[in-house]
């Protein structure tokens, strides 16, 4: 007969929360960060980086969805934003889950503003889940058990049975209000005053609320929702240009490993003072901010101006070659790239068409998604806008190959 495991009930058993004295090359990779998410957020014009964040909001969403097991095509992911939904059950309700987790992340800043700019409050944390609940489809809205049995899970309010997550196991759920009491007061944000040591906290934040699994499930899409949020506060996410699930989704079982090895007990009295493993949460530290930093590159590279424009250039050849695009084309794209929207009337001045020419040019660009404009007002200018199919062409490597194939084909 197995003996039960006794359960976490003292808030005192995931200490340490933070890294003190911070760690050299953390401090460094901190800095790191800061100055690559500066150099990312001057690259673009406001109006096109919002486009862009926008643009990029579905990929943060599949990959997220798919760190647990749910794979949505992007294509099917374009088709729900548009209300376009398949016939089969299942894929539906994987369109319906990409869509709540889009709408979750758009809604970051005013569910920051409620917040008071602090993400690290049991009241955010609940609201990141309810928002992202609410909107599930009903198959998606339950859990099971170790032991076989099925549970609802609610939007925004803490479990209250017991949860088991590969070795780990959960604090106990009636003791959830104190575990979750010393993370708020852990990490609030006044008590750190360097910035570096911010930037860190993150990373260890996003460990410890995915150890103590405070809701029955939901959890780590919460978590990476909430370290996306951290980053923003700290002014580093670049207005929505960077997020951390494509790069944890690309290191999965990396990420899953470094998660479960920051779970481990202490190993001696050379590491930390606390009831876990400091060293091993100094190792998951590194591990994220690691990742971080190689999606600011990554999206720093992708959007410099000359390979840009290179790739627009190259997505209006493509379309020459078919025979669907005029080769003017690219001027529009190319204004509307660097300005973030032009007026109406410069489409026929930048393409030298005739006035009906110029307007079914613009009609074409704003039927493909490459531009936007509000329809209730005929002056008013276009803006930039980034459709999912188009992806590979102009974010190229942003999902993966295969399905860049796809959507290569439609």
């Amino acid at each position: 007969m197995n003996t039960p495991v006794p359960l976490y009930r003292e808030a005192s058993a995931m200490a340490p929360l933070k890294l003190s004295p911070l760690p050299a090359d953390l401090q460094e990779l901190a800095l790191r960060i800061v100055e690559a998410a500066a150099r990312l957020s001057g690259s673009l014009h406001p109006l096109t980086a919002a486009a862009i964040a926008t643009f990029l909001r579905p990929a943060n969403s599949y990959y997220s969805n798919l760190i647990e097991g749910h794979d949505t095509h992007p294509l099917d992911i374009a088709r729900a934003l548009q209300e376009e939904y398949s016939t089969d059950s299942r894929n539906r309700s994987l369109q319906l889950e990409a869509k709540a987790h889009i709408a979750v992340h758009a809604r970051l800043p005013e569910l920051l503003a409620q917040a008071e700019s602090n993400p690290y409050t049991e009241a955010f944390w609940r609201a990141l889940h309810h928002s992202f609940y609410a909107y599930l489809p009903d198959e998606f809205r339950w859990t099971t058990t170790v032991e076989g049995t099925r549970l609802p899970v609610l939007p925004g309010v803490f479990r209250t049975s017991e949860v088991q997550v590969g070795q780990h196991i959960a604090p106990a759920a009636d003791a959830l209000p104190a575990f979750m009491r010393r993370l708020e007061d852990g990490y609030q944000p006044r008590y750190a005053h360097d910035r570096l040591a911010r930037v860190v906290q993150i990373a260890a934040a996003h460990h410890r609320l995915a150890w103590v699994h405070p809701f029955l499930d939901g959890n780590g899409r919460v978590t990476r929702l909430f370290s996306d949020a951290a980053f923003r506060v700290e002014g580093l996410d670049a207005e929505g240009l960077w997020s951390m699930s494509r790069g944890l989704a690309r290191a999965e079982t990396a990420y899953k490993r470094a998660l479960a090895a920051a779970d481990a007990r202490r190993e001696s009295d050379y590491d930390g003072r606390g009831n876990l493993s400091e060293r091993q949460l100094a190792t998951f530290c590194r591990f994220f901010l690691e990742v971080a930093l190689d999606q600011i590159t990554y999206m720093t590279r992708g959007l410099a101006i000359d390979e840009m424009l290179s790739r627009l250039h190259g997505l209006v050849q493509l379309m020459r070659l078919k025979r669907k695009w005029r080769p003017e084309t690219y001027y529009v794209l190319e204004a509307v790239f660097l300005k973030g929207s032009i007026a109406r009337r410069e489409v026929e001045r930048l393409t030298g068409l005739s006035d009906k020419t110029a307007k079914a040019l613009a009609t074409q660009l704003l039927q493909a998604g490459l531009l936007a404009t509000d329809t209730t007002d005929h002056l008013a200018p276009y803006r930039a806008a980034y459709p999912i199919k188009l992806a590979p062409a102009l974010f190229p490597g942003l999902y993966p190959a295969g399905k860049e194939i796809d959507m290569l084909q439609v």
